[in-house]
């Protein structure tokens, strides 16, 4: 008798208790795990501080900071470029031929107002006026001979009719104001001759620099044609872009002086004026330029990169704070009876290396708090640590709530 197939039932079936359980097994672990992880994380909240058990909590010690006080001249160092505020194209009022070329008139020369730029040929121009001149003198002989022969008839009416108004016709009156009217036509066409003679010369309108030139003996050139392009001295600025923080260190702003070097020349100091300021701020950078006069523009091209100092107004009593301070750009944290107060600060300018900062004064009631704790709020309690004075730049001392 074959016993395989009744031996085989019984391992099949042990097999499949046995992955039943290792099964079972292992979902009971991973229960048991979330389940801990759970009951452990709630611990977790329960215990964690919450913000409003942190504001009523017990308070917070600070230290405040060692300040001094001394009389400060801001000054800001910023760069610009040289610019014009216009340019003045030249251009021919009438055609011909190019006669005369100036040797000034070339890019990166100077002209003065009245020098002679370029001259057109005049022959056709001098040939106008002599023609007009010649219909002056024919008009104005036609003319007297009408007047004459008027003169005549009138007398010839009043001895044929004693007595009667001379007729229009018989004193030759229309043909007196036509002739009175071609002379003044002939008048007018010469100087309007005159005129275009006068426009053959071409001159500088005003004190210049020449950016471009294209223009030689023996061109022919014709009314409104760019020949060249100046800019005027008075017109060269210097253009500076300075931060809303400057601006307000500065006021008032307007004829405030100022000195600037060529970049690359160090020797070459001269003196310069605020003359305006833009009316916008450039909506990238968040600056505004200045507009600077310069005393001297003897050799300023337009484009050069300027260095420019700025000295503001002196401010006594200026405060030395520890820019760890700072907890914003123009912002700090101080004592206010027993408790942090927020202060807007003017920054001046800063000092050692960076770590001090210099202010204009502002109200620093018990003390300024020289490393602000983290997520430090308006009217938390706080702690002084210590005691500190601020120091006078004459080595005296001054309560810090003064």
């Amino acid at each position: 008798m074959d016993h395989s197939n009744y031996e085989s039932k019984p391992r099949k079936s042990s097999g499949w208790t046995l992955g039943f359980m290792q099964l079972a097994f292992v979902i009971g672990v991973i229960a048991t795990a979330i389940g801990l992880t759970q009951v452990l994380k709630g611990q977790v909240n329960d215990r964690a501080p919450r913000i409003s058990e942190l504001r009523g909590a017990s308070e917070v010690t600070v230290r405040i900071a060692d300040l001094k006080t001394l009389r400060y001249a801001p000054t800001l160092r910023v760069n610009g470029t040289v610019q014009a505020t216009a340019e003045v194209s030249v251009s021919p009022q009438v055609s011909g031929e190019i006669r005369v070329v100036s040797s000034t008139f070339r890019a990166g020369s100077e002209v003065q107002k009245g020098d002679l730029l370029f001259e057109i040929d005049r022959a056709d121009y001098v040939l106008a006026v002599q023609r007009a001149e010649s219909e002056i003198a024919a008009a104005s002989s036609d003319l007297q001979q009408l007047q004459a022969e008027a003169a005549i008839a009138i007398q010839e009416w009043q001895e044929l009719y004693p007595g009667r108004e001379v007729n229009d016709l018989a004193a030759r009156v229309p043909q007196i104001e036509a002739a009175k009217a071609r002379l003044a036509s002939a008048e007018a066409n010469k100087r309007t001759s005159e005129l275009s003679l006068t426009r053959t010369r071409v001159y500088a309108p005003t004190d210049a620099r020449v950016l471009a030139s294209s223009l030689d003996i023996g061109q022919i050139v014709s009314p409104g044609q760019v020949l060249g392009r100046l800019v005027s001295l008075n017109s060269i600025e210097l253009a500076v872009p300075v931060s809303l923080d400057d601006l307000l260190i500065l006021e008032p702003i307007e004829n405030r002086s100022a000195t600037f070097k060529r970049r690359g020349i160090s020797s070459d100091e001269r003196s310069a004026t605020i003359g305006r300021i833009d009316a916008t701020l450039d909506p990238r950078t968040r600056l505004s330029n200045l507009y600077l006069i310069p005393a001297d523009r003897s050799g300023l091209r337009i484009g050069d990169f300027v260095d420019v100092t700025i000295a503001a107004d002196p401010v006594e009593s200026a405060v030395v704070l520890p820019a760890t301070a700072l907890t914003g750009q123009s912002s700090i944290w101080v004592v206010e009876n027993q408790a942090l107060a927020p202060r807007t600060i003017k920054v001046l300018g800063e000092t050692d290396a960076g770590n001090s900062i210099i202010v204009a004064p502002f109200d620093t009631a018990n003390g300024v708090v020289a490393l602000p704790p983290l997520e430090a709020f308006e009217g938390q309690a706080v702690g002084i640590r210590g005691q500190a004075d601020v120091v006078v730049a004459d080595g005296g001392t001054a309560d810090a709530a003064e």
